[in-house]
């Protein structure tokens, strides 16, 4: 099985969650595709980050809403 990167599962919640899909979108109408999605990347990662820090489970309306 192939290893993911954070770019695939970056990609992975654009195609599946309506919200982060919705950030994605804002981002590309001023940016382009790779700035959109490196934006929703370091996004994930600071929730990552925040979910190990404070033993949380992930909620896409506190890091999306």
């Amino acid at each position: 099985m192939q290893d993911l990167t954070p770019v695939d599962m970056t990609h992975m919640a654009v195609r599946y969650e309506p919200k982060v899909k919705a950030f994605y979108d804002r981002k590309y109408q001023k940016k382009n595709g790779i700035v959109a999605i490196r934006a929703v990347a370091h996004k994930l990662a600071r929730a990552a980050y925040y979910m190990l820090k404070n033993n949380e489970p992930f909620d896409v309306d506190k890091a999306f809403g």
